[in-house]
């Protein structure tokens, strides 16, 4: 219910953006059509966090623009102005990580509410890759702030196979920090973990996705990313290691 409510949170900020961006912009050239990938994934992620191990969740895909509005896996939001080689974008993050800590000491659980980040970026589609800069505010219970830097490069392979390595930073305010992976003494009490209060991290990221055609308009994408989490997150009790794994494979039909 959280990530659902999450879900339509982003969605309705997007939708009001666009109201407000359609009146106050020109359209630039915008498609008005969908153009890009739609289907579906199966995500995967290993947190590392207490006990609970990889998991897995079958869910739609979508990489496309349509006039305004934008979808990019993990992300909605609608472009505004022009800025360099994209826009000024309103855009809302959709985390599908569980933060549900269950201790390996007792079995205790510590339930984290969903994030809900909601800010502004840009993605920036230059001569020598694609540039993703956002700042949001978490308006689930931390109230803390997520920054993110990532590059794509672009890379065609062996029979139309592109491959786009991918490298980045995020940055976690101390309040993201500390619900996420802080332990306070009720906790502390519940869980056996020791108490621990966690600062503010930056968490370095490294990835790859592979995109395959398949026939005609179908393609299938293979995406696996690794991101370091930073000492203020990484001495955290609840860590069982250093680092955080997501993958996903999609079938997806592309649009032109």
């Amino acid at each position: 219910m959280l990530a659902i409510k999450r879900i339509l949170l982003a969605w309705f900020i997007t939708l009001a953006g666009s109201a407000f961006a359609m009146d106050d912009f020109p359209d630039d050239g915008l498609p008005d059509h969908v153009v890009g990938d739609i289907g579906a994934a199966v995500y995967t992620s290993n947190l590392h966090i207490g006990s609970e191990g990889t998991q897995s969740l079958p869910l739609p895909y979508a990489y496309f623009d349509y006039k305004r509005f934008f979808a990019r896996i993990d992300e909605l939001g609608i472009k505004t102005f022009k800025i360099g080689y994209g826009y000024f974008e309103l855009a809302g993050k959709i985390n599908l990580d569980s933060y549900k800590v269950k201790s390996p000491i007792n079995g205790n659980s510590i339930n984290r509410s969903d994030p809900i980040p909601l800010g502004i970026g840009t993605y920036q589609d230059t001569p020598i890759g694609a540039f993703f800069a956002n700042a949001y505010h978490d308006f689930g219970k931390s109230n803390g702030a997520l920054y993110e830097l990532l590059y794509f490069a672009e890379l065609e392979t062996y029979q139309k196979v592109v491959v786009y390595p991918q490298l980045g930073i995020e940055r976690q305010s101390s309040q993201y920090a500390n619900y996420y992976y802080g332990i306070n003494a009720g906790e502390s009490a519940l869980t056996g973990y020791n108490a621990y209060t966690a600062s503010a991290s930056n968490n370095l990221m490294a990835g790859m996705m592979v995109e395959i055609p398949v026939v005609d308009n179908w393609y299938v994408n293979l995406y696996a990313k690794r991101k370091w989490m930073g000492n203020g997150i990484n001495n955290s009790p609840v860590m069982n290691r250093s680092f955080q794994d997501n993958i996903f494979m999609a079938l997806a039909y592309r649009f032109k």
